[in-house]
């Protein structure tokens, strides 16, 4: 078992909880009853929402599974390279936009997911 892979997936078990619970209270439910928006962009953007649900889940599967199979660390790099990816993502796109990370802090809840995994995938 690596340990440092296990801590991984239960973090990014956990942003799954924040992103379907929180997410869905605060971001997807106003979303969806934003009917001053028009439908293809409040819809689209709903189905998105369900998409970013699906590979937050898909990211704590492929941690679980690297960390009790070792000859499976290809899926530990996979997800690495996605918490990564949205970490950067996530920490430049609040400057970018104008706003503080107050308003938008996703980000940094990938960066502990990515070390967690780098540190996985050095032993």
């Amino acid at each position: 078992m690596n340990t440092f892979l296990v801590l991984a997936a239960s973090l990014s078990v956990l942003n799954t909880g924040l992103h379907l619970f929180a997410g869905g209270r605060e971001i997807a439910r106003p979303l969806l009853e934003a009917r001053s928006l028009p439908d293809n962009v409040r819809c689209v953007q709903y189905f998105c929402w369900h998409i970013a649900t699906l590979a937050l889940a898909l990211q704590a599967a492929v941690f679980g599974v690297a960390a009790f199979m070792p000859d499976q660390m290809a899926l530990a790099i996979v997800g690495t390279a996605f918490a990564a990816a949205i970490a950067l993502l996530g920490i430049v796109l609040p400057p970018f936009l104008k706003i503080s990370y107050k308003t938008m802090p996703q980000g940094w809840l990938f960066v502990p997911v990515s070390a967690l995994g780098l540190a996985g995938l050095a032993m």
